[in-house]
């Protein structure tokens, strides 16, 4: 009776921490407010912290920044107006003929060219635009590592969930070889039944080094990042297994849109930027004549480019309609995310649904089954192969109950980055 009651104590605290059990864990085991405050201030790697330092790390910084610079430097350039010229023309040199018109004359022009229809500040609006573009785009990518490290914690989460669950059927299989070996001696069983036992127990702490190792390599994997040593992160596997229901109201992220809206105006400029070009641009010009006769004459000209009406109505026609297809974008962008923010909550339900089922049906009975077989087998009721099924089903539940989790929180890793919950982190360092 007291073994069945400790094997039952034991399943439960087990059942709590890798199943999600309802029995609250005991007051050691829960931490405390102070203790979680303890941990941040004490530097340790935490989910926000490792977001932070994969942030400030990553060269994705630096190739945004260089862009941005030179997009800067381009907009510098575009307010520059037309650089003006000076021409000189030399006239009739050579040999005199004695005629007024042989005499060598030497003109010297200054030329401007006159920007009409406000192209200077169209240019300049363009790369504005452009700038806006780059900062959308690499707020994006910065949203980007951010769920890559999301899903490196998810990963390292759920390999602790399944050490857990090894250590647990390491645990159950060390009783249960026990209690083969002490059948086998007293010649209850086969000795075959206890090289069974040896092989199951072999094969439990060989999976239990194969978690072991999966963990130590997410680890590493989350570290490659920010490019810094391996270093076990807290996990805490309560909250692993802690099921919230995904939120309905999530929209779509506003970062993501805005690289489209970027480029809609971007395309609004470039349709402005060609109209703008399509006013002709006079060239003025004037300057001394000079003959070899000491006489100082002055010219004067105005030139005006002809034709090209038709290529600049259709530029501005391709201008406009770049503008269009980037409206058509943004408006397919919006509702694939929407829908694939519906899609991805209904994956954290259905996966918290699972796992809840599990929790509360599944491991409870299987639990329950163990327990009765194991008895009945202490009393030869049952055989070895009676407690290996039950041991299989019990262990087999938990870990469904881990996989379930794990599909929850890769599902809210999409669902959080489908609606931008990082944006405002994103955005720190970003000008």
């Amino acid at each position: 009776m007291h073994t069945s009651m400790r094997s039952r104590r034991s399943g439960w605290a087990i059942l709590s921490l890798v199943a999600l059990a309802t029995i609250p864990l005991p007051a050691a085991a829960q931490p405390s407010q102070s203790t979680e405050s303890t941990s941040v201030a004490s530097g340790e790697l935490t989910l926000e912290v490792a977001i932070r330092r994969a942030l400030s790390t990553t060269p994705q910084t630096a190739a945004a920044t260089a862009r941005r610079e030179a997009l800067t430097a381009a907009r510098d350039v575009a307010g520059v107006k037309p650089q003006p010229s000076v021409d000189v023309t030399v006239e009739n040199f050579g040999p005199p003929m004695g005629d007024l018109y042989d005499q060598l004359q030497i003109t010297g022009t200054y030329s401007q060219k006159i920007e009409r229809g406000g192209k200077r500040q169209a240019r300049v609006n363009v790369v504005s635009r452009d700038i806006e573009v780059a900062q959308a785009e690499a707020i994006v990518a910065r949203l980007d590592l951010i769920e890559a490290v999301q899903q490196g914690f998810v990963e390292i989460q759920a390999a602790e969930a399944a050490i857990a669950v090894a250590r647990e059927r390491v645990r159950i299989a060390s009783e249960l070889e026990r209690e083969v070996a002490r059948r086998v001696a007293s010649g209850k069983d086969p000795i075959f039944a206890g090289t069974r036992a040896k092989t199951a127990l072999t094969a439990a702490k060989v999976d239990l080094e194969l978690a072991i190792h999966a963990r130590d390599a997410a680890i590493k994997r989350l570290a490659l990042l920010w490019g810094g040593p391996p270093e076990a992160p807290a996990v805490s596997v309560t909250e692993f297994l802690d099921l919230k229901s995904p939120e309905s109201s999530a929209a779509a992220s506003a970062a993501d849109l805005a690289v489209l809206e970027a480029r809609i105006a971007r395309a609004r400029a470039t349709v402005d930027l060609q109209r703008a070009n399509a006013a002709r641009d006079p060239t003025v010009s004037a300057g001394p004549r000079i003959i070899s006769t000491r006489s100082i004459g002055a010219v004067a000209g105005v030139s005006m480019p002809l034709g090209g009406r038709r290529l600049a109505q259709a530029r501005i026609a391709e201008a406009e309609a770049e503008g269009r297809r980037a409206q058509a974008e943004l408006a397919l962008e919006r509702h694939n995310r929407e829908r694939a923010i519906v899609l991805a909550a209904e994956r954290v339900e259905e996966a918290r649904r699972e796992a809840l089922s599990i929790r509360d049906n599944v491991i409870p009975s299987a639990n329950r089954t163990l327990e009765q077989v194991r008895f009945g087998y202490n009393r030869g009721f049952f055989n070895f192969a009676d407690v290996s099924a039950a041991q299989t089903t019990a262990i087999d539940a938990r870990s469904r109950v881990v996989d379930a989790v794990r599909r929850y929180h890769e599902a809210r890793v999409e669902l959080d980055r489908l609606a931008g919950r990082f944006t405002d982190l994103a955005q720190e360092g970003i000008q």
